[in-house]
């Protein structure tokens, strides 16, 4: 099966017109297709994958419907993606070469990240009162969906490739989503891990940009996710404001389709965050060595 192209990786599918959901969707017949797919290659695996899900992402159904096939479905993606083959120098090439935007990999992400926002939409517009199932399912959604824009990047830092088109602005679009959320539900909604998670998550995720665009492969390793995980921690994410970006913050356009700025240039309070790194982590840039082993206490 040939590469996609074209830049609509997040575009959704028209819906069916109506009817029955079809009976490869049933839970059961599902979840007999996914343990069929332990005894495939990753590629067959990944090919076998897209077309359940892109066939899944224009069928009409309740959205606490699909986030239950979503969740059969999630162990065997996240396999499938760890176990796919490395793109060698050459094969990015070719993919260069022909114009090819999108690896089979990338694609697959794109497939179940399209599913996961129709359960938001769903949820976002059915009258059903919410409640603690409800809360848990938009929390697991918006962390599979951050989990998933992660790996985009993360995979194409791997390749020497760009990710998808509007990676990062659907990044963006999530973290905004999610704050809007979290600030109209009660504190009887909130108390859960998941809540910082998705926080960590979006900060972790920019500076990891950030460094990738500065330092290239030398994000790529052990010792910058261990490092990472540490600056995540000290890095402060403020809201927009009308006071400008001071010395060390870098400006998180939500309306650019990259990672933060180091400039206050255009600086537009409406529409930006301010990321504040620890100053460990601006010294990692400068002298090129977030690859280097954490040092030791």
């Amino acid at each position: 099966m040939a590469e996609v192209v074209g830049s609509s990786c997040y575009a959704q599918a028209e819906l069916d017109a109506g009817g029955a959901i079809p009976e490869e969707f049933a839970p059961e017949a599902l979840l007999a297709w996914s343990d069929r797919l332990a005894s495939l290659g990753a590629c067959q695996a990944l090919v076998g994958l897209i077309l359940k899900l892109d066939a899944l992402s224009r069928v009409r159904m309740p959205g606490y419907e699909r986030a239950l096939l979503l969740h059969l479905l999630e162990g065997p993606i996240q396999w499938a993606l760890d176990n796919r083959p490395r793109l060698t120098r050459q094969a990015i090439q070719a993919l260069r070469r022909k114009g090819w935007d999108l690896t089979m990999a990338q694609r697959l992400v794109c497939s179940a990240y399209r599913n996961l926002d129709l359960v938001l939409r769903d949820l976002d517009t059915s009258a059903q009162a919410p409640d603690s199932d409800v809360t848990e399912t938009r929390l697991w959604v918006l962390e599979q969906q951050f989990g998933l824009l992660e790996r985009q990047i993360s995979s194409a830092v791997q390749a020497r490739l760009p990710p998808p088109p509007g990676t990062w602005l659907e990044l963006h679009g999530r973290y905004r989503y999610f704050v809007a959320w979290d600030a109209q539900r009660g504190d009887a909604e909130r108390g859960t891990d998941s809540d910082i998670d998705l926080r960590s998550a979006y900060k972790r995720i920019l500076l990891f940009g950030m460094a990738a665009d500065a330092l290239g492969g030398a994000v790529d390793g052990e010792g910058f996710a261990a490092r990472l995980r540490g600056w995540t921690l000290e890095t402060g994410l403020e809201p927009p404001t009308k006071l400008r970006p001071g010395p060390g913050a870098w400006v998180v356009d939500t309306a650019l389709d990259g990672p933060p700025r180091d400039t206050t240039e255009g600086f537009a309070p409406g529409g930006c965050w301010v990321l504040i790194p620890p100053p460990g982590f601006a010294a990692a840039l400068r002298e090129g060595t977030a690859g280097t082993k954490p040092r030791s206490a």
